[in-house]
């Protein structure tokens, strides 16, 4: 049989309504109240019930995520920081897949507020930079917070990772191997991500005072089936790069298929990198170079900040930046 809050409340011989307090993180409990209650609570494996919870007071304890990215690996990783997050800090995690191109988005989105109930929005890229949305959650005072957004403006918290200095330092490490013929497969042009990656890029070549050449650069949606469209266009075209910057692991996978087709050896011939650190970078042969994003982490904090700003509490700052880190491995090497 469950235990009851009456049960945390009497084996720590407190009141119901102080074990309600210690358990929502209200101020102003003394710390050997919050010891006993907490004991109690982990001696009887309480679980709290948040929908319970909800139907008794004004809160339904239910946060939203609301997401439009084709990677599937990003996606589970976000999906996991935050139910570990909302999970720990007594809410629920709802989860809502939606295409942002679809012309009814903002309708189905206010069909959802108004036939559910939640507390707030995790907001990710690109819906992160819709200002019908953002406008709709505002007009309804739903607390939101952006993840990954690439415009700044608006006075909302969010959470990000540093994409543009993550591809510089990508670049950089291609160009110390010897590579000045470099191709970049850039990603889906509705995303931020795409634009601070290829500004990163271009600021690397720059510093290093090598060209940009359009015809090594190329549009992909961060669909396997892009990168190697784009891999074709580049690996069978006159001037053909020694080593591909792809805007996802998946797309790099895609090149390292074609390049096989064409018995282009890799790294000796071409060097490949990704973003990322997606599973299939580690899965494939040989292992991809990359990018790793703390997804998981950037997720839990953005639930730390959203379940913050629905109990209006303050945070440190309306931005927090997660630095990335390159993952070297078996698909670059020095220009031959």
């Amino acid at each position: 049989m469950k235990a009851t809050i009456k049960d945390v409340a009497s084996l720590a011989g407190v009141s119901v309504k102080t074990v309600s307090r210690v358990i929502n993180n209200e101020p102003n409990v003394r710390p050997a109240m919050q010891d006993k209650v907490n004991s109690a609570v982990a001696e009887l494996n309480f679980k709290r019930n948040p929908l319970a919870r909800g139907l008794r007071g004004q809160n339904s304890f239910i946060i939203t995520l609301l997401y439009s990215n084709p990677n599937p690996s990003y996606v589970l990783e976000l999906q996991n920081g935050a139910i570990e997050q909302a999970n720990a800090e007594g809410f629920n995690l709802q989860i809502l897949p939606c295409d942002h191109t679809n012309k009814n988005l903002v309708r189905n989105i206010e069909s959802i507020i108004a036939h559910s109930s939640q507390d707030g929005f995790l907001l990710t890229h690109p819906l992160c930079d819709n200002e019908e949305i953002i406008a709709l959650l505002e007009k309804n005072n739903i607390p939101f917070v952006r993840i990954s957004p690439f415009h700044h403006k608006h006075s909302s918290p969010y959470v990000l990772s540093d994409d543009h200095l993550a591809a510089y330092e990508m670049t950089k490490h291609l160009i110390s191997l010897g590579h000045t013929d470099i191709a970049i497969i850039k990603g889906h042009p509705d995303y931020g991500a795409t634009h601070k990656r290829y500004e990163g890029f271009s600021r690397a070549m720059k510093e290093m005072n090598l060209e940009v050449d359009d015809s090594l650069v190329k549009e992909g949606l961060f669909t396997f089936e892009s990168g190697e469209t784009c891999a074709r266009q580049l690996l069978t075209q006159e001037h053909k790069p020694t080593a591909i910057f792809a805007s996802n692991d998946y797309m790099a996978a895609a090149v390292l298929k074609v390049a096989a087709q064409m018995h282009v050896k890799i790294p000796a011939n071409l060097s490949v990198v990704g973003y990322d650190d997606a599973p299939v970078s580690k899965q494939i042969w040989p292992s991809l170079t990359t990018v790793k994003q703390p997804i998981y982490d950037l997720a839990k904090h953005a639930v730390q900040k959203l379940i913050r700003h629905i109990k209006k509490q303050d945070f440190d700052d309306i931005e927090s930046k997660f630095q990335c880190k390159l993952v070297l491995r078996n698909s670059t090497s020095p220009k031959m």
